[in-house]
């Protein structure tokens, strides 16, 4: 899409290597970053952004197969895509799934997830390739759904009773999500619905997102 193009240029590897170069002398911080992205080598790689992009909807062409392009972010990033093969009746979903993992919202608004979560099931089919994790259906679609919701209603409640970000993310309960890797991501999430609801808040600095999550982590 787009958007997901123009947030690649706004965030080359470069932003990333230099993060990571760092990382030793950042504490805990550091630490978490290194667990996070410590496999990989940011070192010396030359972007190649895409040479056609779209806005909502494109029908690309792949041999005997149409590959349906759907845009449904602003939701994780600025730009998620899902692509949904008709002719296998196949959906490829990238990072609108985590399947047995914590969602990440780092844009938002969390409706559009939810949504996309909506049109995923919207296919009828039970071949899902999610962006991490293993093969789901419509159900693990579903359960992704039901987290957003659950943290949806969670972060609102305590921006209603006037808590920090920091505080209910770490107040709030994950239950039947608890068993999810990454649970720590809740600090995100939670911050990008505050921000949602009180949009004079402004984005929070991504080292101070790492930095809620790091904590949580421990």
């Amino acid at each position: 899409s787009t958007a997901c193009a123009a947030e690649m240029l706004e965030t080359p590897p470069a932003v990333l290597e230099r993060f990571m170069a760092a990382a030793p002398t950042l504490g805990q911080l550091g630490e978490y970053l290194i667990d996070c992205f410590g496999d990989f080598d940011f070192e010396g790689i030359t972007l190649t952004p895409p040479t056609v992009t779209f806005d909502h909807r494109l029908d690309v062409p792949v041999g005997d197969l149409t590959v349906e392009l759907h845009e449904v972010g602003p939701a994780h990033t600025a730009g998620d895509v899902i692509a949904y093969v008709p002719e296998t009746n196949v959906v490829y979903t990238g990072d609108i799934l985590f399947i047995e993992g914590t969602p990440l919202m780092w844009a938002g608004p969390i409706s559009n997830w939810i949504a996309a979560c909506d049109l995923i099931v919207g296919f009828g089919t039970d071949t899902i390739v999610p962006g991490h994790g293993p093969l789901t259906n419509a159900d693990g679609v579903r359960r992704v759904r039901d987290y957003l919701t659950y943290i949806d209603a969670e972060a609102r409640a305590r921006h209603d009773a006037g808590m920090s970000v920091d505080d209910a993310a770490a107040d709030i309960s994950l239950g039947e999500f608890a068993s999810w890797i990454d649970r720590e991501r809740v600090a995100v999430n939670v911050d990008t619905i505050y921000r949602e609801l009180d949009p004079s808040r402004g984005p929070t600095d991504v080292a101070t997102l790492f930095a809620m999550m790091a904590k949580l982590a421990i």
